[in-house]
């Protein structure tokens, strides 16, 4: 029976990043992927999702590009090329991540693993092939896959999830978008700026696990795009007919030609011996892990999407990391306060700590500041004005605790929000900054010198 120091279950972002590693670490590794290389991440989420959205946010500057003095014909934008460019990308990166498995002697086993017994395996490969497989040290990265609620009809065609979203060759005429977090949001404004008459139906408001005021403003803009809201009702039944969908809610008939269901993700760690072995699931079937992303069973890691209800790739690669090196030995650890997230709408949303919700909850007395993107020199020379930057401290420390960002390059300029949190920055720290200028990065300084009475603005 072979034997590994480390086999990984599941190649995307965390499954690749703990390989590599735990190989730069000079353990024997296999990583073990039953369908597509890279995981959801590269071949159904992160990676083509944002290649489509790059795709539908160069079209809207392209439709304003007189605004520049640049002369155009009538633009137009071409879906299946897009989607064709979407699979180049994908393509190009999965033989990238080949190459580099192949470089650092990573093995990878195409086929599906379960778990048997305390560092053991059955490997269930292509043709039907039973294989067992010992590893001393077990990481599951297993990801997960669209929520489809029991009660809904499905046919993947007219009542369709993100997954087959990415494989439409054309554009339909009107789409019904159910749910209200960062994928039902990205995909309502990728359809709604491709021209598609889109409507948002969400149960409570959009991004609610996020800072209000992003919602809000979120809310906002996509009604400016001309996209109907439709807030705190539920389905009470969805009818596939020949040609539409008729969604019944609250007693109105909503009649779309497709319907997109966008209600979250269920993680793939049923059936494949985990409870069995005494790894502790949660109600909705996510491991419980400690510090070092380790399980109940001695040696069994577990990371990425299966642990957590915050389902980032960032998150994923850093866990991957603190699990192999907690098996080798090494002074590691999580620390879950500063990790960014970010919704690649237009405008682009980020955010990084806690909500000012979420602080006054703590109970501790607060010191809030928003400051309009607006009053940047950058964002007039852009073209680009909407939007803000709020900023959550502590009243008596100074201690930043959280921001939120609404507005052009927010996925960037978070990266800075996030080492300030990590590091445990004050006001007094960012505001004795000096970032360039004129660049959107010095929103950040700005709001806080508002904060502590010493900004150009208040």
């Amino acid at each position: 029976m072979e034997e590994f120091d480390f086999a990984i279950i599941g190649s995307g972002p965390g499954g690749y990043s703990a390989a590599f590693r735990a190989a730069r670490g000079g353990a024997k590794t296999c990583l073990i992927e039953g369908a597509l290389l890279g995981g959801v991440c590269l071949n159904a989420g992160c990676i083509p999702t944002k290649a489509l959205l790059r795709s539908a946010s160069l079209f809207s500057q392209m439709e304003r590009a007189q605004e520049w003095g640049i002369e155009v014909g009538p633009v137009s934008l071409n879906f299946k090329r897009s989607q064709q460019r979407k699979d180049r990308i994908v393509s190009a990166l999965a033989r990238s991540l080949k190459e580099l498995l192949d470089k650092k002697d990573v093995e990878l086993i195409k086929g599906m693993a379960t778990l048997k017994g305390p560092g053991e395996l059955i490997l269930s490969l292509p043709g039907g092939e039973k294989k067992p497989l010992r590893a001393k040290n077990i990481i599951v990265a297993t990801g997960t896959k669209p929520l489809i609620p029991k009660t809904f009809p499905f046919d993947g065609e007219k009542v369709f999830t993100s997954d087959e979203a990415l494989q439409l060759s054309s554009l339909p005429q009107n789409l019904l978008v159910i749910g209200g977090g960062y994928i039902a949001c990205e995909f309502a404004y990728l359809f709604c700026q491709c021209g598609v008459e889109v409507t948002l139906l969400v149960r409570s408001r959009i991004l609610r696990r996020m800072d209000e005021s992003l919602g809000n403003a979120l809310t906002k803009a996509f009604k400016k795009m001309g996209m109907r809201i439709i807030i705190g009702k539920k389905v009470e039944s969805l009818t596939i007919n020949q040609s539409t969908v008729v969604t019944q809610i609250d007693g109105e008939l909503l009649e779309n030609e497709k319907v997109m269901i966008c209600l979250g993700r269920t993680p793939n760690t049923r059936n494949i011996g985990l409870e069995e072995l005494g790894v502790h699931l949660d109600s909705n079937g996510l491991v419980k892990i400690d510090e070092y992303c380790q399980t109940a069973v001695a040696g069994v890691y577990a990371i990425g999407d299966i642990t957590s209800e915050k389902q980032l790739a960032n998150l994923a690669f850093r866990q991957g990391v603190v699990a192999v090196e907690h098996a080798l030995g090494l002074d590691t650890s999580m620390d879950y306060s500063s990790v960014p997230g970010c919704v690649f709408t237009q405008p682009e949303i980020a955010t990084v700590g806690l909500s000012e919700e979420e602080a006054r909850r703590s109970g501790r007395e607060l010191k809030v500041g928003t400051f309009p993107m607006r009053w940047l020199g950058k964002a007039w020379v852009y073209g680009e004005t909407e939007g803000f930057l709020k900023l959550v401290a502590d009243g008596s420390t100074g201690e930043i605790l959280g921001v939120h960002i609404l507005g052009p390059y927010a996925g960037e300029l978070v990266g800075e929000a996030a080492l300030a949190l990590k590091t445990k920055s004050t006001l007094k720290d960012i505001a004795t900054s000096m970032p360039i200028h004129p660049a959107y990065s010095e929103a950040l300084t700005e709001a806080a010198k508002e904060l502590l009475g010493i900004g150009m603005y208040g």
